[in-house]
C-alpha cells in the first residue's frame, strides 16, 4: 500500500489524536493516578504476589477486598484481553482469585 501527501498527512493526524487520546485515559484522576474497574490502580500491587509465577502466593485479606470492591464484569473482561500477559500475569491465576476470595468465578 503506497501513501502519498495529503493522506500521509491525514495518517499522522490520526496518530496523533491517538496518542493524545491514550494519554488523557491514563491521566490521574483525583490525584489517584489510572482507575481500574473503580480502584486506583496502585492498590492492585497487593494482589501482584497472587498474580505472578513462579510460586504465587495466596491472596491477601488486603487484596480480596480490592477485587470485591471492583465491578466484578470489568475485571473479568480482562480475561480475554492482551493486557494481562503483558503485565506478566497468568491468566489462571488471575481466574483463580476470584474465588480464592470467596467471589464467583467470570463467567
Amino acid at each position: 500500500m503506497e501513501i502519498k501527501g495529503n493522506n500521509v498527512a491525514r495518517l499522522m493526524i490520526v496518530i496523533n489524536m491517538l496518542i493524545i487520546i491514550g494519554v488523557l485515559m491514563m491521566q490521574e484522576v483525583n490525584g489517584q493516578g489510572p482507575i481500574i474497574c473503580g480502584q486506583p490502580a496502585q492498590k492492585f500491587e497487593v494482589c501482584w504476589a497472587a498474580l505472578k509465577e513462579p510460586n504465587p502466593q495466596p491472596p491477601t485479606q488486603e487484596c480480596c477486598n480490592i477485587i470485591k470492591s471492583c465491578d466484578q464484569k470489568c475485571l473479568c473482561s480482562f480475561v480475554t484481553s492482551p493486557i494481562l500477559p503483558l503485565f506478566g500475569i497468568d491468566t489462571k491465576l488471575f481466574l483463580a482469585i476470584f474465588g480464592k476470595c470467596g467471589l464467583p468465578n467470570c463467567p
